[in-house]
């Protein structure tokens, strides 16, 4: 695999370009406007799954189950493609869940501090596949069948001596790195704020935390600041991601990063810029666009990006190039005579079969949506 080197990517420009007046998030576009004149839409698929307390996140993962964060529960829930559930692990507040190419479970919640009464944030890694051991160097690794509740889970990032910080996002890189959303109260530090994006290895040790996304005390409206990050998402086999925050204190809820390899620089840089007068107008990375963004799926065929907005209530959907896709959908049509509106979504994701899957935390329901048109998957 091969070898990430971090450079510091952030120009004078990007630190204090874009403090612009703060767009009036009345004037958002209605994810739900003209819906009814068009062709296309999503449309629901009934029932949807129930069961759960407050699902946050959702992921399919590489074995193509079905994996969702139960908050209120303290549980992972393992699901088939047709619901059911198939077993459930706890975890003390889970927000966020990865898998990675070993099939390895990653989460995103809370343990107990070491003065035994508070939590503090944690990261979990659930070895569903296989436990990698070693002894006098045979490998005595032990295989597990995808056994959620019996599995091998261990505790590998958290910070004790930072109570508040809490792990918000996780996502999978190549090669089995993974990036980590760490969010908190304090931002005081230039050197370590609590908001950072994180990169671990591939033996889940923290490498460093990305320079190329600022947090400055005094906040920034520029494209690569972030203050109180959400979320992450990585693209399919690739390097590229998304980052999400809350438009508190930012301009830019959802901040899309390239990665780039030349003989004279390798790292991240944004990949809408609004520092370049011929991106200012790409809707991706129009100011305030978003109010609180979560989570993040991707179509691996199309490349088309679908964020999650719990303030909203919708879900906005971008093609390749940050345009604005208008089978993008709000509260009031994801409502039916048999189903409420979403109500505070928070986890979303995307299957190989096209079909799109809410964590509708506010009506304890995970729903399924696909494309009105849609007759085959390609």
């Amino acid at each position: 695999m091969k070898r990430i080197l971090f450079l510091p990517v952030l120009l004078f420009v990007y630190l204090f370009f874009g403090c612009e007046e703060k767009f009036d998030t009345s004037q958002l576009p209605n994810p739900d406007e003209n819906f009814s004149k068009r062709d296309t839409n999503y449309l629901e698929i009934t029932p949807p799954f129930g069961g759960f307390q407050s699902p946050v996140a959702i992921i399919i993962g590489n074995d193509q189950l079905i994996y969702v964060a139960d908050y209120d529960s303290n549980e992972v829930v393992m699901m088939d493609a047709s619901g059911l559930i198939l077993q459930k692990r706890k975890i003390p507040h889970p927000v966020a869940i990865a898998q990675n190419f070993k099939l390895d479970l990653y989460v995103c919640g809370e343990t107990i501090a070491p003065n035994g009464r508070d939590t503090i944030g944690a990261i979990y890694k659930i070895s569903l596949a296989r436990f990698d051991t070693t002894i006098n160097n045979v490998d005595t690794s032990i295989f597990y069948n995808h056994d959620l509740e019996n599995a091998p889970m261990r505790i590998i990032r958290k910070e004790p001596e930072r109570p508040r910080r809490r792990y918000v996002g996780i996502s999978i890189l190549p090669g089995n790195e993974f990036l980590v959303a760490r969010t908190g109260p304090d931002n005081s530090s230039f050197v370590d704020p609590d908001n950072r994006v994180l990169i671990f290895n591939i033996l889940d040790k923290l490498v460093t935390p990305l320079g190329e996304l600022v947090t400055r005390a005094s906040g920034g409206t520029a494209i690569t600041d972030v203050n109180k990050l959400t979320g992450i998402a990585v693209f399919p086999s690739s390097f590229d991601f998304i980052a999400m925050q809350s438009n508190e204190g930012t301009a830019y809820g959802a901040i899309w990063m390239r990665y780039e390899m030349t003989p004279l620089f390798t790292g991240w840089v944004p990949k809408y810029d609004p520092a370049k007068p011929e991106q200012r107008t790409i809707d991706f990375i129009r100011p305030y666009r978003f109010v609180y963004p979560l989570a993040a799926a991707i179509d691996r065929r199309r490349s088309d990006v679908f964020i999650v907005d719990a303030a909203l209530d919708s879900v906005v959907k971008f093609d390749r190039n940050g345009r604005f896709k208008v089978e993008s959908f709000g509260k009031s049509k994801s409502a039916s005579d048999a189903l409420p509106g979403l109500e505070n979504p928070r986890g979303i994701a995307f299957s190989n079969d096209c079909t799109l899957y809410i964590a509708d935390t506010g009506n304890k329901l995970i729903r399924r949506f696909k494309l009105s048109i849609q007759t085959t998957c390609f």
